[in-house]
């Protein structure tokens, strides 16, 4: 969606393995791994994050399942770089050691409830926003929306799970998502702002 209101003009294609029926543009399912990338201007990657999470750090090499996460950033950045066209690599804070020259953007850059920090290796500069504090930022991971107190800061400052989807939907500026696409999802005013960057260094017109 943030790239849709960056190029309102361009045709926006999602590639997933499992079928997403509320996406809002032309959707395919099938292994982005191996999808064909040509004929395409610009590509956006977000590959699993199941091996980078806080979770997946903390218990690797235990034996666990934390162990059987793949890691993908390579793989797609190989292929990125093969298709020849402006990319981004999107992922969760985890994944840092395996970006390079990442950008990282927050919810509190752009008015959000949540805080939500993503890494994004992009092939263009970005001039990041000024980080912006979000005062007691609302969770919206797990597997439902229950409000439960997440943990407190040093501060004193909260986190704490959504009450509900409503209110989850208005903190990640999103209204058409279930809730565990909402849990899995990024905001879509970060991909707007790295959208509009791209534009700009592309000499096209935003009227």
């Amino acid at each position: 969606m943030g790239y849709h209101r960056a190029f309102p003009d361009a045709e926006i294609v999602g590639v997933d393995i499992n079928p997403q029926p509320n996406y809002p543009f032309t959707f395919v399912q099938g292994d982005a791994t191996t999808y064909p990338m040509d004929g395409f201007d610009f590509i956006h990657a977000s590959p699993p994050c199941q091996a980078h999470t806080a979770m997946s750090n903390r218990w690797r090499g235990t034996g666990g399942k934390a162990d059987e996460h793949e890691d993908f950033i390579a793989t797609t950045r190989w292929r990125l770089v093969m298709a020849g066209v402006p990319y981004v690599i999107e992922n969760v804070v985890g994944a840092r050691r395996q970006m390079k020259d990442v950008v990282v953007l927050r919810g509190g850059m752009f008015g959000l409830g949540v805080d939500r920090p993503r890494l994004f290796e992009c092939t263009f500069p970005v001039d990041v926003p000024a980080s912006v504090k979000v005062p007691d930022p609302v969770g919206v991971y797990g597997e439902r929306a229950d409000g439960r107190r997440l943990f407190t800061r040093k501060d004193g400052s909260i986190q704490r799970a959504a009450r509900s989807l409503a209110e989850g939907s208005a903190a990640m500026g999103v209204d058409w998502m279930t809730w565990r696409e909402l849990a899995e999802s990024i905001p879509p005013a970060y991909t707007e702002y790295l959208g509009l960057q791209l534009r700009a260094q592309m000499g096209v017109r935003c009227d």
